[in-house]
């Protein structure tokens, strides 16, 4: 058996490339929390065909082309988001609840096991490098299950890492602060994407329906905290401050519901246990100016489901070096981009949040 904590792209892809094995997929929540939009570029269909799923098996509007792609970062004067951020042209912001259900129902479909609303009590690695996780359900209660292997998929939490003593290195604070607007039907919005940054961190904002918008603020933790920004009220007067970001909420509806995420940079270390791999945001999560998130979770994932089949049936410890090797290499690559893209920005100078990404990093 292998265990896959929230991991959907590795389940799906040790179910179908390896069926002899028992998967089973753990998750803490009801999977109906809120799954923000993200903005993913054309390569995620190529990932997507090694799962064997096409875009046409996720419905209607999962995939929305973004048209109008604009950043005013650096400079206060629009400029192609793509010039500075990405060499892809063509992108889409994706349905994440209809993605999630989608990817679920193929776990079901390929005979995986889920357990939702399960919270993982213990990991205790027995003598023959098994996996003994202890769980806990509000209706079944408390059980436990043996796995051969174990995936951590828990997001930038890295609840397992954390859990299993696994070392993981984080770079900043970074936190998002959002919100979903509501425009009335007079107003049809079009399929844009547009950043701000402003003195303090920078504005993300992108549709998400017709008549639907997703902002979300970002700054460092303690910046938002100290000023209250993750307020309903602290929220709404900073967006007042900004150029472009209040023009286009203008009429919106905002019922004063706010969402907060953490956003920060890290890199655990998968080679400190056996019989153990961390995928996606717990192997390596980055900042989400890059885009890097959905694509590196499931490029991972994949990688990591073969390993699995490959040491499930001989094992050799350098699969697992390889693979680290691999995510440090992304990572790496990942912090040069960060570093050209924040230091692009040098209209504050005295400012904390950016002096911070503005040295050497």
């Amino acid at each position: 058996m292998a265990a896959a904590l929230r991991g959907l792209p590795p389940t799906i892809s040790l179910l179908h490339y390896g069926a002899k094995h028992a998967v089973t997929l753990i998750e803490r929540s009801a999977l109906d929390n809120r799954r923000v939009g993200e903005h993913v570029s054309a390569g995620i269909f190529e990932l997507l065909q090694y799962l064997q799923l096409k875009p046409a098996d996720f419905g209607p509007g999962t995939f929305l082309p973004t048209y109008g792609n604009t950043a005013y970062w650096g400079i206060d004067q629009p400029i192609l988001r793509d010039s500075i951020f990405t060499t892809e042209s063509a992108s889409y912001q994706l349905d994440r609840d209809q993605f999630d259900l989608t990817l679920l129902n193929q776990v079901s479909q390929k005979g995986g096991t889920i357990f939702p609303r399960t919270k993982c009590t213990q990991f205790v690695q027995l003598a023959d490098k098994r996996w003994k996780v202890g769980m806990k359900h509000p209706v079944a209660g408390a059980f436990t299950i043996t796995a051969k292997f174990l995936i951590d998929a828990s997001g930038r939490n890295a609840h397992v890492c954390r859990q299993i003593g696994i070392g993981t290195k984080r770079m900043d604070q970074l936190m998002a602060v959002g919100a979903v607007l509501q425009f009335g039907e007079e107003r049809v919005l079009q399929q844009d994407v547009l950043l701000e940054t402003v003195e303090n961190g920078w504005w993300y904002s992108a549709t998400l329906s017709p008549h639907t918008m997703t902002i979300i603020f970002f700054s460092d933790a303690d910046l938002i905290s100290e000023n209250e920004w993750h307020t309903p009220a602290g929220w709404n007067k900073l967006l007042q401050t900004t150029s472009r970001m209040k023009q286009l909420v203008r009429g919106a509806h905002n019922n004063g519901a706010l969402w907060v995420r953490s956003a920060h940079t890290q890199l655990s270390n998968s080679r400190e246990r056996e019989n153990f791999l961390a995928i996606g945001d717990a192997a390596a999560s980055f900042d989400p100016v890059s885009s890097m998130g959905i694509g590196f979770a499931i490029t991972s994932a994949c990688h990591a489901a073969a390993i699995v089949q490959a040491e499930l049936s001989a094992p050799d410890p350098k699969r697992i070096e390889a693979y680290q090797q691999d995510i440090e290499r992304n990572f790496e690559n990942y912090h040069a981009l960060r570093q050209r893209i924040y230091q692009q920005e040098q209209r504050w100078p005295l400012s904390t949040f950016w002096m911070r990404r503005n040295r050497k990093m």
